[in-house]
């Protein structure tokens, strides 16, 4: 078996998709049989709203998905009510889809889940059915929100086996770590039991080349609490220390609360961050970093194992999370309402496509138009300077979709049952493409579709010929609307730069990072994360010779860009150069709690759609003067780990430069 298929990750627990698409046939195959609704389009309806939910509810996270999945639910439910209402009057369904298409295209703002669920939403709206009357309308929609809602309860009575063992391991880690806070009281030498954190780390990813492919966020699961044991071991030598030694106590009582996260506890948390905070307060001296960065690690441990509140606002955690959650949402929304937004942009081209294309279907008679309109939710993204690519492939498996779908229709003629049958296994196939190419995905995708969509119905050969021409239709209006309104050329440009400048960081902290910590496959490890960097650094160069030179100020900035990226490439050649086969099995722990504190603070927050990606010079600095600090432990020996100290402050001066050069855009 090769490396590379050893460390291929499954993206979803096979066995709650099983669960998740017994759950649709479990909720649309007693409507068809029942005739209830007796509109099959209600029936088709239903189900792409629990295929929506379902696919919500396996986001890879351990925290609960419960709430999210309701929110998915009742978005899907209303989507078909405003659908089946609105779908009589031309004019009526034309303004109601445009007024979704906006909101859909603001959610990119606050991830793409959102932005895809919120399309998807559009997608139900637009194929609903209008029925007979207003209460089969109601009738369709609260058939989607069940089995929107049946989503939810399956994800609640049986989470992923996954998440299972991860939040068992979280509890044990966390206890862990207040077992050790409580020895390192009354044991100066006292050693941290390091397996409930390696367990830990086994149960979120069984490799370094698994643990890159998932967001930093995830990440963070299982590397704050290997950071948070590297501040507490910095701290053995003055648990003598009476203000450390209460500092020690707090610690080991807010982590007691946060290893079990219940929500009934969250009085407790408040109560015990309290006096986290006024104990680290009261310490001085050389402990003092130590016990400042040890706070700020477990106020970020309360955000992820909590949720829905920022680690400022524990003193209010009796307040609902909910409401402040989606006022955040509509801040971060608000936020993209300047014309140089990408996500502006998108809504823009998203809403006038999809408008223009229901138009066409509605006022053309074209048959089986609603694909045109289809064919754009599915294909538009607000992807800065990649889209014109994906969307043509997207297109291309959008049609080889149709095509499979519109054939299978035609030769089978299979009944709605066979056909939901057909639909479900495509959309299994679908889940099990995921990590293998999007094209695939959207093939699956738009093949099950046609299922739905002709739920019962039957097809012949100028069927597969419509629906492929107003694919193409789609496609087309989709790359013309982009085309039209482009975005900004120099947005285009800080997208590409912020992605050049993350993917030499992400090679950099995976550097610095084997210094103090043992790698999972090294040498692959660190030549695919050269290898993302020189791809990069190819498409920068490709939107920098397609956005012009003609401005003195850009041609300044690229000249200074290009040269501290060659900085940090140099400096990245020369830790390699001295970089140990394994770290020292003696290095201070304190200088490897400031060198994690570092690597977190060097690879930043994710990157989103609505912006480039930025690395937060402040907190950068504050962890250099951490490393700096904590150098004064190395010894004579450590000449490797020197090395290490003087590239991390060329890396952070050059960072922090670029950070403060960016282009003004407007």
């Amino acid at each position: 078996m090769t490396t590379s298929r050893r460390l291929r990750l499954t993206l979803y627990d096979s066995g709650a998709v099983i669960r998740s698409l017994v759950g649709v046939v479990a909720i649309t195959m007693p409507a068809i049989v029942l005739g209830v609704p007796a509109q099959l389009s209600a029936v088709a309806s239903a189900a792409m709203a629990g295929i929506v939910a379902g696919a919500s509810a396996l986001q890879d996270s351990p925290r609960g998905r419960f709430p999210i999945v309701v929110l998915v639910s009742a978005e899907m439910a209303v989507a078909v009510l405003l659908g089946a209402l609105a779908g009589a009057s031309d004019l009526a369904l034309l303004i109601a889809l445009a007024f979704w298409c906006v909101v859909a295209g603001l959610h990119w703002a606050l991830s793409a889940n959102a932005g895809l669920v919120a399309a998807a939403g559009a997608a139900l709206l637009l194929t609903a059915e209008p029925p007979a009357t207003v209460s089969a309308a109601v009738s369709a929609s609260a058939l989607a929100l069940t089995a929107g809602l049946t989503q939810a309860v399956l994800i609640a009575l049986w989470p992923q086996r996954r998440w299972r063992d991860q939040r068992n391991a979280l509890t044990r880690a966390y206890l862990a770590l207040a077992s050790y806070a409580e020895a390192v009281l009354t044991d100066p030498g006292a050693e941290p039991d390091d397996e409930p954190l390696l367990r830990l780390r086994e149960a979120f990813t069984v490799s370094e080349a698994m643990a890159k492919r998932r967001p930093p966020i995830y990440r963070g699961w299982y590397g704050l609490p290997e950071r948070i044991s590297e501040s507490l071991a910095g701290l053995r030598g003055y648990a003598d220390d009476e203000d450390v030694a209460r500092l020690l106590r707090a610690a080991a009582d807010l982590l007691t609360v946060i290893a079990y996260a219940r929500r009934r506890s969250r009085h407790d948390l408040a109560l015990a961050l309290g006096r986290l905070e006024g104990s680290a307060q009261a310490v001085d001296g050389p402990a003092h970093d130590t016990a400042i960065r040890l706070v700020g690690q477990l106020r970020e441990a309360v955000e992820l194992r909590y949720g829905q509140f920022e680690p400022e606002q524990v003193a209010h955690l009796r307040s609902p999370g909910l409401p402040h959650a989606l006022a955040a949402a509509v801040d971060l929304m608000r936020e993209q309402t300047n014309r140089y937004s990408p996500i502006l942009r998108h809504t823009i081209r998203l809403a006038a496509a999809t408008v223009i294309g229901v138009a066409v279907w509605r006022f053309a008679g074209v048959p089986h138009g609603a694909w045109i309109a289809l064919t754009v939710l599915m294909v538009l993204r607000p992807e800065t300077a990649h889209t014109y690519t994906r969307c043509v492939w997207r297109i291309v498996g959008t049609a080889a979709g149709v095509a499979l779908g519109a054939i299978i229709v035609a030769v089978l003629g299979p009944s709605p049952i066979a056909s939901m049958i057909l639909a479900v296994l495509l959309i299994a196939s679908a889940y099990a493409s995921a990590e293998v190419s999007y094209l695939a995905v959207n093939t699956a995708i738009a093949a099950a579709l046609v299922l739905l969509l002709n739920t019962g119905g039957t097809g012949d050969a100028a069927a597969i010929a419509d629906r492929l021409l107003a694919v193409l239709i789609g496609g087309a209006l989709a790359v013309t609307v982009h085309v039209a309104l482009p975005d900004n050329a120099l947005v285009r440009l800080r997208q590409r730069a912020g992605e050049l400048l993350k993917t030499e960081i992400d090679y950099a902290a995976m550097v610095v990072r084997a210094f103090v910590h043992d790698l999972d496959h090294p040498k692959e490890s660190l030549e695919s994360a050269w290898a993302r960097a020189v791809s990069a650094r190819t498409a920068f160069e490709a939107t920098a010779g397609a956005t012009g030179t003609d401005w003195q100020q850009l041609r300044r900035w690229m000249r200074s860009y290009r040269a501290a990226l060659n900085a940090v490439t140099t400096s990245c050649a020369t830790l390699e150069a001295n970089l140990p086969a394994h770290p020292p099995a003696d290095l201070d722990r304190e200088f490897v709690a400031a060198v994690d504190e570092y690597v977190k603070a060097l690879s930043g927050d994710p990157a989103t759609p609505a912006a480039p990606w930025r690395v937060d010079t402040d907190a950068l600095l504050a962890a250099n003067t951490g490393v700096r600090t904590a150098a004064a432990l190395l010894t004579d020996a450590d000449g490797a780990e020197r090395v290490l100290v003087a590239e991390i402050a060329t890396i952070t001066a050059v960072v922090t430069e670029v950070a403060a050069s960016d282009i003004e855009v407007g």
